[in-house]
C-alpha cells in the first residue's frame, strides 16, 4: 500500500471490519485486512483505468 492516500486506508480499514461483521466477529483478523486490501486497491485501480481512457 505504498503511495496509499488517507481515504484509502480509511476505506481499508472500514472494509476490513465489515469482513469481520458479515462473519460475526468482534476482533478483525490479518486475513481481513489483506482481503480489504485486495478490494480497494482492485477499485482504485480500475478507477485510474477508466480515467485513463478519458484522456486518450
Amino acid at each position: 500500500m505504498n503511495g496509499a492516500s488517507g481515504a484509502e486506508l480509511k476505506a481499508v480499514c472500514t472494509e476490513s471490519g465489515m469482513f469481520a461483521l458479515r462473519e460475526r466477529r468482534v476482533h478483525v483478523t490479518q486475513e481481513d485486512f489483506e482481503m480489504a486490501v485486495a478490494k480497494v486497491m482492485k477499485k482504485e485501480s480500475e478507477k485510474n483505468m477508466s480515467l485513463r481512457k478519458l484522456w486518450k
